[in-house]
């Protein structure tokens, strides 16, 4: 629902672009849909720090204690302060608001990017090579496009294609998302 919730709600919010445009500025101030995108933001947040820790009481290891922890962190900060801090459309205003959204964020989606990394390792640990397989390959992919993400916030790569953020951020997100489908359903 993270990445299709936002297809459906850019329907109403004129000159949108997937490409381009961040997730967030779905819950922007500006935005004629922030209300439904950040409530979401809330709940999945909620989800994010719930969900896991039922993981780990089935596995009980370290590592997803670890992968709880993370999927908390960023269930906190990407998620439930995003929502409840929305920021604006426009980069060059930086209230307060927006900076707490900007900082929560980073740390959120840095916190997320490591999963699937721990996830390979905890699945190559208990032998089950073709979900750490998964894992590993979804990890670097991840890293790439978040690499992707970063360049092109800088002005010296606005003209190339690393100028389309939203697509590396849903893809990141798809890619630190698909072990954790896999994770789930075939646990």
């Amino acid at each position: 629902m993270d990445n299709l919730l936002p297809l459906m709600l850019a329907q109403f919010y004129p000159n949108y672009k997937h490409k381009t445009m961040a997730l967030s500025v779905l819950g922007s101030h500006q935005s004629p849909v922030k209300w439904i995108y950040n409530v979401w933001c809330i709940l999945s947040g909620i989800i994010f720090c719930l969900a896991p820790y039922f993981l780990y009481l089935k596995s009980g290891s370290g590592l997803s204690m670890s992968i709880w922890i993370l999927l908390t962190i960023y269930g906190i900060g990407c998620e439930i302060i995003s929502g409840f801090c929305p920021l604006n459309e426009n980069r060059l205003e930086k209230d307060a608001i927006t900076k707490i959204h900007g900082g929560a964020s980073v740390i959120g989606f840095t916190a997320l990017l490591v999963v699937p990394l721990l996830l390979a390792i905890l699945q190559f640990q208990i032998s089950d090579i073709v979900k750490g397989l998964i894992s590993l390959f979804s990890f670097i992919t991840a890293f790439v496009f978040f690499c992707f993400f970063i360049m092109g916030e800088k002005e010296r790569f606005a003209k190339t294609f690393l100028q389309y953020g939203g697509l590396w951020q849903r893809l990141v997100l798809a890619c630190c998302y698909i072990p954790l489908v896999v994770w789930c359903t075939l646990e």
